[in-house]
């Protein structure tokens, strides 16, 4: 970077956006990845900001991280950005980098949220840092945000590593104060070093002393990582990210994230190791807190990560039998710690009497046509993790399996197979789901000569992300009219023997045509077109209301799932099922569902 007289100034901004500023500052050039809460806006806030930085939304987690390590050999910093079960999916190729020689900085922005993001279940991101024996960073605020992007970056290249900053919901979107250097002027950053760079195969073999491996052809290639990462660990205690901060000799808490900031509130005494770089450890500092404190902590969001961590260096620790993990406490409040460790703390109690709902989608969305023509046929099927992902709950009930994104059309061929194709058991998928990985499954269906029907819902755009774009979209970042995907034609390229396209509002053809190919003796692919009633504002047709006169109270709409069919208390105090005409979008599902015509338009 090139700075001439600094201007400071301190700008509010949330995690996502810091993040981004992060990159700027460090001299990003390429950002690739695959959209998911809470990390989704990373990417748009660089696209947005900063478009000196090359950004793409990529077809999958994988794809994503493959691209910036590509980027990052060319010698420019790069990075990809993912949620923690999207890193699942990325993870064959982080395996691939690391332990080998990274040019440019190579960093993975990952959101992460033990229990608490939709999807992510039991999941913690650092699990990865102990796995591949990579560097995880984690900010406490906006400001750590940015300032950790660029030392990620500078320890990726230092010490020859893919580096993961891990971000959770309350980073991405809690707004604090950033300084910012605004005469700070982007200036790609470049670095060639390593002529090659492999897998660490090659390492590992030479590392086992192979007979042979001290050829000169394979010595050029070796990289010796785990020294690399001794000497990082080494080096982190005096890394001003991990700051040992002495004072009382009663209690000592080591921490990261946003629990710092609780611990800093609930004890302003406490003798506390706010860690930035928790993967690996500064055993120096954590011992000089040890021997200064008598009784030492571990206050971590997630899993007991750090916890394990630090008692295999042979340091007493208190943790998880203080404050358990997952499914009893989902994350870390400044009540949690004061109840456990400030003598005489009022103990809260949890709220009773809140309602419960479960979710329901979009009125007007075409997976709620999908849902009701399976349920009402009794066709078994498997979701995707979609926005069809909500036929799934027990209001609709009109799946039997749901695993992960893309996964559908695999599931629906094993099931199919194993049971001699004696009933049609189908895939819905989203075409983001298809475009991920699903259509990785369609070509093993066909491949192996299954009779399957797969239905693909083509809205767009990856609607439960937020409506990014995806292969098939007339919109996106790098868009060309003449590089748009058709879903369609991809099916007839892979060998589908049976394709019908058909409007998801046109509920007697779809119907009709779902039915057609689960009876067809081919494979086939139903694709339902409707654009995502979020994303493009779809103009409202006849809105609908329920005559309260005709009407049996049976609920069979409200199982539809539709967000605007409502169950209220009228002025009489009586319950009525009525439609909030200003969710309606005039679809006409719901006079589907009534065999005593009281819902009308």
């Amino acid at each position: 970077m090139e700075i001439e007289d600094k201007v400071a100034v301190k700008k509010m901004m949330n995690g996502n956006e810091a993040v981004a500023r992060g990159a700027f500052e460090a001299g990003l050039k390429v950002a690739s990845g695959f959209p998911g809460t809470p990390s989704t806006e990373v990417m748009e806030y660089t696209q947005q900001k900063y478009p000196e930085i090359y950004c793409e939304w990529s077809t999958n987690e994988k794809v994503g991280l493959e691209v910036a390590i590509g980027a990052s050999f060319a010698g420019y910093r790069s990075m990809a950005i993912m949620k923690t079960v999207g890193l699942h999916v990325a993870a064959d190729a982080l395996g691939g980098a690391a332990g080998s020689q990274i040019n440019g900085g190579l960093v993975l922005v990952v959101g992460d949220d033990v229990g608490r993001t939709a999807g992510d279940d039991y999941n913690d991101v650092r699990h990865y840092g102990n796995m591949f024996n990579i560097p995880v960073l984690e900010p406490s605020d906006s400001q750590d945000a940015k300032d950790l992007m660029v030392k990620a970056f500078e320890i990726s290249e230092e010490y020859s590593t893919p580096v993961i900053l891990k971000i959770t919901s309350v980073i991405c979107k809690t707004t604090s104060a950033v300084v910012v250097d605004e005469s700070l002027t982007y200036k790609v950053q470049c670095r060639e070093k390593y002529p090659v760079s492999f897998s660490k195969v090659i390492m590992t073999t030479m590392m086992m002393n192979a007979k042979g491996s001290e050829h000169p052809k394979l010595t050029k290639c070796f990289h010796d990582f785990p020294a690399h990462m001794k000497r990082l660990a080494v080096d982190s205690n005096n890394f001003d990210i991990n700051r040992l901060e002495l004072k009382g000799t009663k209690i000592g808490v080591i921490t990261s994230g946003t629990p710092y900031y609780y611990v800093k509130e609930v004890l302003p005494e406490a003798s506390v190791l706010k860690l930035g770089l928790i993967m690996p450890l500064p055993e120096m500092l954590i011992r000089e807190l040890a021997v200064h404190v008598d009784q030492l902590y571990v206050i971590e969001d997630g899993h007991d990560i750090m916890e394990k961590n630090i008692k295999d260096l042979g340091v007493s620790v208190v943790g998880k039998e203080l404050f358990p993990k997952f499914p009893e406490m989902m994350r870390f409040t400044p009540d949690i710690i004061e109840e456990k460790l400030v003598a005489g703390a009022q103990v809260r109690k949890e709220m009773s009497g809140i309602p419960f709902r479960l979710p329901v989608s979009c009125a007007g969305c075409s997976h709620l046509f999908i849902s009701q023509i399976l349920k009402k046929h009794k066709i078994k099927a498997a979701a995707d993790v979609t926005c069809g992902l909500i036929g799934c709950f027990p209001h609709m009930e009109s799946y039997q399996l749901q695993k992960c994104m893309g996964s559908s059309i695999a599931l629906a061929h094993g099931y199919n197979v194993a049971t001699d194709h004696k009933e049609n058991f189908v895939a819905m998928i989203g075409d983001g789901g298809f475009w991920a990985t699903g259509i990785n499954g369609l070509m093993n269906l066909i491949f192996n000569d299954s009779q399957s029907t797969t239905i693909i819902v083509d809205n767009s755009c990856l609607a439960m992300t937020g409506g990014q774009h995806i292969a098939s979209s007339d919109f996106g970042f790098n868009y060309k009219p003449e590089n748009k995907l058709e879903i369609a034609k991809i099916c007839e390229a892979v060998g589908v023997k049976d394709i019908v396209t058909v409007d998801a509002y046109e509920y007697e053809h779809l119907e009709k045509a779902i039915l057609n190919a689960v009876q067809a003796p081919t494979n086939s692919v139903v694709i339902v077109q409707k654009p995502c009633v979020t994303k493009f504002k779809l103009p409202k047709g006849n809105v609908h209301f329920i005559d309260q006169d005709l009407c049996t109270q049976c609920r069979k709409c409200i199982n539809i799932g539709c967000l605007a069919i409502e169950s209220k208390k009228g002025a009489d105090g009586k319950v009525k099922i009525v439609i909030n005409e200003d969710l309606c979008v005039g679809c006409g599902l719901c006079t589907t569902t009534c065999k005593f015509n009281a819902i009308k338009s």
